[in-house]
């Protein structure tokens, strides 16, 4: 994979403005939007999963607040990039959002060609981030994360891990676990969370990496869960140790997880991403859609746009290595 791959995501989104701008001329007016339109929040997965969950209550209170439909549009597929390239190519005026997930950055790094162009995208809001939970089938003979890596070790090429596609946080934190434990695994990608998380519970597949929503299979039994990709426990499960303080030394900084934000058209004027980011962060703050994230297993966070930015840039540069080291690419 070429290295400028890892870069070019999130390079400073500086090209053309000067003519972005001009065009954009007129779309900031008293009401942030100019004229009636709906305004389209592109999801690129399916119908149902937690990336959708999301958008709906957003959208929701984005419509009662602007007096205007604000619609889901799913646009699931080519992991991710189907809903990606619509609002990549959507004009800057403000009508078309995209909420997102790890995928935004996997996608350079896991494909050598893209339907679009990343610069042509820039980050508005961030929603939340989530900590991993590494969950097994009850029909694993394992209790504990060392337990699991002793038996991965012994079984090398049997330990099936499931994830919701190819590049997902899900498959990136179970590629780090093996790559940090030496353990030979399995990769079987699903077409969403949903159907993974389906054969892990009927034991089709042995473990699988999920956020904290899943804990509720583990509260009845279905599910184990071993351990949370986080520096800490977590404030909704107390008894669930990090994965880093589970006595394996080799996981001793063992941290994954995903997150949620939301992308507009880089050729959108300054003033009106302002406005946008300004009133996402004002619907993020009410209690209906604070409520939705958070029983989402997501942690809000208020990040502005330069540190939503920065963090993606970090984020970037963080799993790069794991995606070279363990040769993840699609063709």
């Amino acid at each position: 994979m070429r290295t400028d791959r890892r870069h070019f995501l999130l390079l400073p989104w500086s090209a053309g403005l000067a003519c972005a701008q001009a065009r954009a001329q007129g779309v900031v007016g008293a009401e942030g939007l100019v004229g009636a339109r709906p305004v389209q929040i592109v999801v690129p997965y399916a119908a149902g999963g937690l990336t959708d969950n999301l958008a709906r209550p957003i959208a929701s209170a984005l419509s009662a607040r602007w007096s205007r439909p604000v619609v889901v549009d799913n646009r699931n597929g080519g992991g991710g990039t189907i809903g990606t390239a619509v609002v990549a190519r959507a004009p800057g005026d403000g009508h078309a959002l995209l909420l997102t997930a790890f995928g935004y950055i996997a996608n350079p790094l896991l494909m050598k060609q893209l339907p679009y162009d990343p610069r042509a995208l820039a980050p508005l809001a961030m929603v939340g981030d989530t900590p991993s939970v590494l969950y097994v089938s009850t029909h694993l003979p394992v209790t504990s994360v060392a337990e699991l890596v002793v038996y991965g070790k012994a079984h090398p090429g049997k330990l099936v891990f499931a994830s919701s596609g190819n590049g997902s946080s899900p498959h990136i934190a179970a590629e780090l676990l093996a790559s940090l434990t030496g353990m030979d695994i399995v990769h079987v990608p699903y077409r969403g969370n949903g159907p993974a998380l389906n054969d892990l519970l009927g034991g089709q597949v042995h473990a699988m990496f999920d956020s904290v929503a899943s804990l509720s299979h583990v509260r009845s039994g279905r599910l184990r869960a071993l351990g949370v990709a986080s520096t800490a426990p977590l404030a909704r499960a107390p008894e669930l140790l990090p994965i880093a303080q589970s006595g394996v030394p080799e996981l001793a900084h063992f941290t994954a997880g995903g997150w949620f934000g939301f992308f507009l058209p880089a050729s959108t004027a300054p003033a009106l991403q302002r406005w946008l980011h300004a009133e996402l962060r004002q619907v993020l703050e009410q209690p209906a859609a604070r409520e939705a994230v958070e029983r989402a297993g997501v942690e809000p966070r208020n990040l502005d746009l330069e540190a939503f930015a920065a963090y993606l840039r970090a984020e970037s540069e963080r799993w790069a290595p794991v995606f070279r080291e363990r040769n993840i690419q699609l063709d």
